[in-house]
């Protein structure tokens, strides 16, 4: 895949368009679009505005699926709630704590 078709298939998961990952990144929409549609390769300055927008590591862009490490969808979300703050961190730790402890729960039960 190229980095125009990963950076649209990040953008999908976020449930972000072109439009919107332009207003946040700064970029101009015409540069956002010819890197999506695979017309452009960003320069290391857009691409370094891209990957910090949108809460992901370099590699998730530069590199394919099958090249990459799994659970790439749970990083970023890790990602994500890391830029959170005050309360809304602590409730999404909360979160993410009681799915854990219901899990483990579910395992238990299994195994019993």
């Amino acid at each position: 895949m190229s980095v125009g078709r990963n950076i649209k298939n990040i953008c999908a998961r976020l449930g972000i368009n072109g439009r919107e990952l332009a207003q946040l990144s700064k970029i101009p929409p015409t540069t956002i679009y010819s890197i999506l549609s695979d017309k452009a390769d960003p320069t290391a300055s857009t691409l370094k505005k891209i990957i910090i927008t949108l809460g992901v590591s370099a590699d998730m862009v530069l590199f394919d699926d099958d090249e990459q490490t799994k659970n790439t969808d749970v990083k970023t979300l890790a990602r994500e709630i890391e830029r959170f703050e005050g309360a809304e961190r602590e409730q999404a730790k909360e979160m993410m704590k009681a799915l854990i402890i219901h899990h483990k729960s579910k395992e238990l039960m299994r195994n019993n």
